[in-house]
C-alpha cells in the first residue's frame, strides 16, 4: 500500500485508490510485452482516473499531496518539493492571464532531473492555443462573485491538456509537436511517460484549493471519458466507422474536456445555474467544431502550428472528412459553432461574453 490513512476513515475508498495507483504505474513502466506502448499509456492514464475518483472521497488533502509527491519523484527519480506559492491574483485581461499560465508553466518544469526539465521546457513552452485555460478564464468573467481564484485552475487545466499530448505523442508515435521534436521523439517513450506523469503530479498539487468545489470530481470525471473513447479509438483503427460512431468517439476524447473547462470556470467565478448550463452548452459544441476542424485540418495535408499532417490516415483512423467529405464536414463545424454562440447570446457578461462568441468564430475559420 502507497499511502494509509491513521484514523482509518475511508478505508474502503483509500484501498481502491491504492489498487489503482498500483495498476497505473504497472502499464506505464511499458515492460509487458504483449501489450503495446500506446496501449499500456492509455491503460496506465485510465487506473490514474480511476484512482483519482477514488481520492475525492478520502477528503483528506495530506493524502492527496503525499500521493502527488510519490508520483513526481516516480516519475522523475529525484526528491521534489513542492510547487512555490502560486498567485490568487484574478487576471482580468487575457493578455495577462496567459502571461500568468506561461510563468507558472516554466515554475511547474523545474525539477532535479536535468533531461526532464530541458524536454518539459522544450514541450510546454512551446506555445500552443491555450483554448482550455483560455475559456476557463473567459467563463469565469461572467460570475459575479467568485469563490475560487481562477489561475491555478487555468494552470491545473492546461497541465492536464499537456500530459494528454505528451502520451498521445506515445499513443501515434508522434515526431513533432508545436514545431518541436517531441519527447518520445527523442528520449523515447518510457521517458516521455514519465515526463507526462511528473506533470500529473504537478497537477494534483493544486487539487486542494478547489477541494469541496466539484472542480475535482468533473475534472477527474472527464479524464476517464478521455481515456476511454481514445481506447475504443484504438479498438476503431483500420476498420469503418459511421458518423454516429465518430461523434461518441470525439464527444469522449474532446468536448467532454472543452465542456468542463467552461464549467469549472463558471463554477470558480460563482457563476449562478442558468450560466453553468449555457457554459456547458457552449463548451460541448465548441469541442465538438474544434475536433471536426482539427481533423479536417490533418486531412486536407497542411502543417498545422509545427505538427505533423495526416495522422489520422496512416495510423488507420477514419475521422468526419471521410466519412461525409471535407465540405459537409466544414458544414458540421459551423453547425456545432451556430449552437455554442447561441448558448451564451443571452447571458450578461460584456467582455467575457465577446470573447467567447470571438473564440467561436476563430476556433470555426483557423487554419492550424
Amino acid at each position: 500500500m502507497f499511502v494509509t490513512a491513521s484514523d482509518h476513515l475511508h478505508t474502503k475508498e483509500l484501498d481502491s485508490a491504492n489498487a489503482n495507483f498500483a495498476l497505473f504505474r504497472k502499464y506505464h513502466k511499458l515492460e509487458d510485452p504483449d501489450v503495446s506502448d500506446g496501449e499500456a499509456t492509455l491503460r496506465g492514464d485510465y487506473y490514474f482516473s480511476r484512482f483519482s475518483l477514488d481520492l475525492i472521497p478520502v477528503d483528506s488533502v495530506e493524502i492527496t499531496d503525499r500521493f502527488a509527491r510519490i508520483l513526481r519523484e516516480d516519475a522523475s527519480r529525484f526528491s521534489s518539493e513542492e510547487l512555490p506559492s502560486m498567485t490568487y491574483e484574478n487576471p482580468g485581461s487575457f493578455a495577462r492571464g496567459k502571461a500568468l499560465l506561461e510563468s507558472q508553466l516554466k515554475k511547474i518544469c523545474s525539477t532535479e532531473n536535468q533531461e526532464m526539465r530541458q524536454d518539459l521546457e522544450r514541450v510546454l513552452l512551446a506555445g500552443g492555443k491555450r483554448l482550455r485555460p483560455a475559456l476557463s478564464q473567459a467563463a469565469y468573467g461572467l460570475g459575479r462573485d467568485p469563490s475560487y481564484p481562477i489561475l491555478p485552475l487555468m494552470v491545473m487545466i492546461e497541465l492536464m491538456h499537456s500530459a494528454s499530448l505528451i502520451h498521445d505523442d506515445v499513443v501515434d508515435q508522434g515526431q513533432k509537436r508545436r514545431g518541436v521534436p517531441t519527447i518520445n521523439a527523442l528520449r523515447g517513450n518510457l521517458k516521455a511517460v514519465r515526463s507526462a506523469d511528473f506533470v500529473l503530479g504537478r497537477a494534483m498539487e493544486l487539487l486542494k484549493i478547489y477541494k469541496g468545489s466539484g472542480i475535482n470530481e468533473r475534472l477527474a470525471a472527464v479524464s476517464e471519458q478521455m481515456c476511454i473513447g481514445e481506447l475504443e479509438q484504438m479498438e476503431c483503427l483500420n476498420s469503418g466507422i459511421d458518423e454516429e460512431r465518430y461523434f461518441d468517439l470525439i464527444r469522449k476524447k474532446t468536448a467532454l474536456f472543452i465542456e468542463a473547462a467552461a464549467w469549472c470556470g463558471g463554477i470558480a467565478g460563482g457563476c449562478e445555474d442558468s450560466v453553468l448550463q449555457a457554459l456547458e452548452t457552449y463548451g460541448y459544441h465548441i469541442g465538438i467544431a474544434f475536433q471536426i476542424k482539427d481533423d479536417i485540418l490533418d486531412y486536407t495535408g497542411k502543417e498545422r502550428f509545427g505538427k505533423e499532417t495526416g495522422q489520422d490516415s496512416r495510423k488507420g483512423l477514419r475521422t468526419l472528412p471521410s466519412i461525409i467529405g471535407i465540405g459537409k464536414a466544414q458544414e458540421r463545424v459551423t453547425e456545432h459553432s451556430e449552437k455554442a454562440i447561441k448558448a451564451i447570446q443571452n447571458v450578461n457578461g460584456g467582455v467575457s461574453r465577446t470573447a467567447l462568441i470571438r473564440m467561436a468564430r476563430q476556433l470555426e475559420k483557423r487554419e492550424i
